[in-house]
């Protein structure tokens, strides 16, 4: 608990400097962790899901066209600056800018402010061992004999999808199909959809308003039965959230 204090002083003494609004770490599975966001306009936890959501699409991007991770991106709006980070192999960040003060005083100064908060705040995960079990091993856990896994957007994006043979793909895919099954009774959402093969089924359910499950199994057990397990899954990871906080 001592390392997990410290990542919340991190987080609130960064965002004293006036020209940083806010500051949020998220899991790469598109989950918030911990936040100080001083804008009460900003939508919390549609940024934290943009920010894993944007890692996710940036890294795909610069892989295939130039064989590398992506160090930083840069968002910009009229007003804000939004520089999006990985911290490590499982977790993001994102700080919130304000733009016009930030280009006052230099953008690349900020930009390494934030690049050297984020190694500090990796060395208090990893001495922390935070987090210990996300939702993509609670799945694996409960869903040995599981032969894909993905945690997704709603609007198709991967986030987290093993194997990752045509992850952008398939999960546009299956995001397409959910929405779809939730559009064919008014006022109603889908609760969950399932794609049954002769051997097989593929199983998608929401996670919360921004993200989707989506597991590939034989077809050995009985849909309730896994539904139950995924949802336990789900809940479980929920409870990890030690690192959880805003202002």
């Amino acid at each position: 608990m001592e390392s997990i204090d410290e990542l919340s002083k991190l987080l609130e003494e960064i965002v004293r400097d006036d020209v940083i609004k806010g500051i949020i770490l998220i899991s790469k599975e598109g989950k918030s962790e911990s936040m100080v966001i001083l804008e009460e306009k900003i939508n919390k936890s549609k940024l934290a899901a943009a920010s894993a959501t944007l890692l996710s699409i940036s890294s795909q991007i610069i892989g295939k066209l130039l064989e590398q991770n992506p160090d930083y991106v840069l968002s910009f709006t009229p007003n804000n600056l939004v520089i999006t980070l990985p911290v490590n192999t499982g977790m993001v960040l994102s700080a919130l800018i304000d733009r016009e003060k930030a280009e006052s005083k230099g953008v690349e100064n900020y930009i390494t402010k934030i690049q050297n908060f984020s190694h500090k705040v990796a060395e208090v995960i990893e001495l922390s061992g935070y987090p210990k079990k996300g939702l993509f091993m609670n799945v694996k856990n409960v869903m040995p004999e599981a032969k894909a896994i993905a945690i997704l957007t709603k609007e198709g994006v991967p986030l987290i999808v093993h194997p990752m043979e045509e992850a952008i793909t398939l999960s546009g895919m299956i995001s397409a199909i959910f929405m779809i099954s939730s559009s064919m009774v008014s006022d109603e959402n889908s609760d969950y959809s399932v794609i049954v093969g002769k051997e097989g089924m593929v199983i998608t359910l929401q996670i919360d308003n921004d993200r989707l499950l989506s597991v590939a199994l034989p077809k050995k057990m009985k849909i309730k039965d896994i539904i139950k397990k995924l949802k336990e899954a789900i809940k479980e990871s929920e409870k990890h959230s030690d690192l959880e906080g805003s202002t």
